[in-house]
């Protein structure tokens, strides 16, 4: 079932809903969205009284699950806490004991509110409900938020590091969450064949290298199985020029996969909870400008982008890095920590 459909039909699982109603709550143009309504109505599952749509009772193609109102009631484009606090509560639970960020993986994890947040945008955009997800590297912990939901098909973790592979495997454990699969990954190592094209949507924070970000990119889109398939990742404006974006861009409108929503500084990333003080004297920054100190507010934070593909996917050949210092160190990586720099 696409996503207007999913989108269509958990709204009308809360009741009857008009065309204006229905409109609001989807990510399809008109046309698109017409067509997917009479699409519903011809196949059955809903119908249309007067000026309102409703569900036909026992004609459900797969179980509809009610929409998830999470929506600031002022701005309508936050979160209202107050609509997730369970959801909160039962995350924030699950994060205490999470392993701490080792500098040779340029680790660092957001807050847990902004872990929240990408997982409720995505289920706005109809990239959870009924998908298989991917998620390659996964220090934030977001596919235990997606799991809490019980609304994706599959969650399939890659991670390098067995810490964390560990962690969430116990609390998915713990919390009886059957959907999360985790795997030990390197991602300068090819994608297993298990992998590819089975995914409906992908997630990553990748590396701001150049080569580091089309390689996190390449390993992800190799996952997806078609047209309308989706993917999400961090970028910073930090570490990652215009010319860098540009570079991205292009390197994802020649896979065929358009842009459909950056949303700005959306991510940031707690100093007190990642403890990098031990990192700083590694980083670029602090010997370009000395005599900094340590930083009293959560400066570093990224973009969340999401990417969708219009046509069939094509992959170009890439140059992969052969080391870990080629794939996380570049003239802009200021704020990663530099190996050769340690005491």
């Amino acid at each position: 079932m696409n996503r207007t459909a999913i989108q269509i039909l958990r709204q009308l699982a809360t009741g009857p809903k008009d065309f204006w109603q229905l409109i609001l709550k989807q990510d399809s143009s008109i046309k698109e969205f017409v067509e997917e309504l009479k699409r519903l109505q011809n196949g059955k599952l809903i119908k249309k009284e007067g000026s309102v749509f409703k569900l036909i009772p026992g004609k459900k193609e797969r179980k509809i699950h009610k929409y998830l109102e999470s929506s600031c009631r002022t701005c309508q484009n936050g979160i209202d806490p107050d609509r997730i606090k369970n959801f909160k509560e039962r995350f924030e639970k699950l994060s205490i004991g999470r392993p701490l960020p080792r500098e040779d993986y340029d680790q660092g994890f957001m807050r847990k509110i902004d872990t929240l947040k990408r997982a409720l945008f995505m289920y706005e955009r109809g990239d959870v409900e009924e998908k298989d997800i991917f998620i390659l590297g996964d220090d934030d912990l977001l596919s235990l938020a997606l799991g809490l939901m019980g609304l994706a098909r599959s969650i399939t973790v890659v991670e390098i590091d067995k810490r964390i592979t560990d962690f969430i495997k116990k609390r998915a454990r713990e919390e009886r969450i059957p959907t999360i699969q985790i795997v030990n990954y390197n991602v300068l190592e090819p994608l297993p064949e298990s992998f590819c094209e089975r995914y409906d949507t992908f997630v990553t924070d990748p590396v701001e290298t150049s080569a580091g970000l089309k390689v996190f990119l390449e390993r992800c889109i190799q996952t997806l199985k078609k047209t309308g398939s989706s993917g999400y990742f961090g970028l910073t404006h930090l570490e990652a020029s215009l010319k860098k974006w540009y570079e991205i861009e292009r390197f994802l409108l020649n896979c065929n996969f358009v842009i459909t929503d950056i949303l700005r500084d959306f991510s940031f990333y707690p100093e007190d909870d990642n403890r990098w003080e031990r990192f700083y004297q590694t980083y670029r920054v602090s010997r370009e400008m000395p005599h900094l100190g340590l930083p009293g507010v959560d400066w570093y934070r990224s973009s969340f982008i999401r990417i969708e593909a219009v046509d069939s996917i094509s992959l170009p050949s890439l140059t992969f890095p052969r080391s870990f210092s080629e794939l996380y160190l570049d003239e802009e990586t200021w704020a990663t920590p530099h190996p050769s720099t340690k005491n």
